[in-house]
């Protein structure tokens, strides 16, 4: 059983051709994972960002909600909020260029129905309920706010 060099050259050529088909699968394993983890890396940041999306929009809900909670936090908008400081800033330190500058937003904006220029919506109620008991005619006539081009009234509720 003598051992041939040119046989111990085959098995040395076999191994190293199952060797080389080996290393090149294993290649192209290793690549294809490369590429599943790039774009793995690649939705991980876009699901990151969307995270840090929601996460901001989470804060800002829960600054309104605290809003909200406050005593009469949520009845005023931003609007109303400016008017009532500038109108406060007017009534405790006489200072008027708070109420300039709504004056000039109320005339861009055209209309005055907000409260006044720079009167509160609760002064601005309790002007109104006082005015009521005072003129005749606010207690005799009714306001009806109407959305749309034409008013409905029901007359005969008995059919």
């Amino acid at each position: 059983m003598a051992v041939d060099i040119k046989d111990v050259e085959q098995v040395a050529q076999e191994l190293q051709q199952k060797f080389d088909d080996f290393k090149a699968k294993n290649d192209k394993r290793v690549d294809a994972i490369e590429q599943e983890k790039g774009k793995l890396a690649g939705q991980v940041e876009t699901l990151n960002g969307k995270l840090s999306e929601l996460e901001n929009l989470k804060s800002d809900l829960e600054k309104e909600l605290l809003e909200l909670k406050r005593p009469a936090g949520g009845a005023q908008n931003k609007l109303a909020t400016e008017h009532k400081e500038a109108f406060v800033g007017f009534l405790r330190k006489g200072r008027e260029d708070g109420l300039r500058d709504l004056e000039r937003k109320a005339l861009q904006v055209g209309t005055d129905e907000d409260g006044g220029y720079a009167v509160p919506e609760a002064l601005d109620r309790n002007i109104l309920t006082l005015l009521k008991d005072e003129v005749v005619m606010r207690q005799e006539a009714t306001v009806i706010t109407v959305g749309g081009s034409d008013y409905k009234k029901l007359v005969n509720l008995g059919g």
